[in-house]
């Protein structure tokens, strides 16, 4: 069975890296290179009639401002598609896109999901209050973006089962975790490989 290869990063810097989750422009550039034309969103890439074999699924989390000023034009020069996970409470801060940059990304095909609305770590969370940062973080983005929000990454990657039920509960079609591994055509709880500094 063909398998589906899920990246999460997060910044791009063009400068030095500052934190451990950022990579540089020319390792991205690499990760560009070395399989052209095989970048797929996640809907697309787990989608029955996906047209590529062995697709790769680029994710970013957090909602950097990177992502727009550094990453889509690079995403574009390379005919390539990427998933995006928003934090809603990042937006408008300093170094996170703005409301009217998430809506350029998707604007520009790509795809747009939610990392929830306060970044909080899932595990520690009581119920109702996992309820609410998944589903009012769906909401949120589908009035902003006026399109269907079908996949939800967790903050920190730090994840239990209730959390991954209530992911699928609150109508995501997808769930990614930070665990490492491949997935195939028919998965729907997406492990990710990280790409880092290190």
């Amino acid at each position: 069975m063909e398998s589906i290869n899920t990246l999460v990063l997060h910044r791009v810097v063009e400068n030095s890296i500052e934190n451990f989750e950022d990579i540089s422009v020319k390792t991205f550039e690499l990760i560009l290179a070395k399989h052209p034309k095989s970048f797929l969103s996640i809907d697309d890439a787990f989608h029955k009639d996906c047209p590529i074999s062995n697709p790769i699924c680029l994710t970013f989390d957090d909602g950097f401002s990177s992502d727009v000023d550094v990453v889509l034009p690079m995403l574009q020069a390379n005919n390539a598609i990427a998933t995006f996970f928003i934090v809603r409470d990042y937006l408008n801060k300093d170094g996170y896109m703005t409301n009217d940059q998430v809506i350029q990304l998707s604007n520009n095909n790509m795809q747009i999901g939610s990392h929830s609305l306060t970044h909080p770590n899932f595990v520690d969370l009581p119920l109702r209050f996992k309820k609410d940062e998944l589903r009012l973080s769906k909401i949120f983005l589908e009035d902003l973006l006026s399109k269907e929000v079908t996949t939800f990454s967790f903050p920190f990657g730090f994840v239990d089962n209730e959390s991954i039920d209530e992911v699928f509960r609150a109508d995501y079609k997808f769930c990614c975790t930070s665990n490492h591994g491949l997935a195939n055509l028919n998965s729907n709880l997406i492990p990710r490989n990280s790409i880092n500094s290190k």
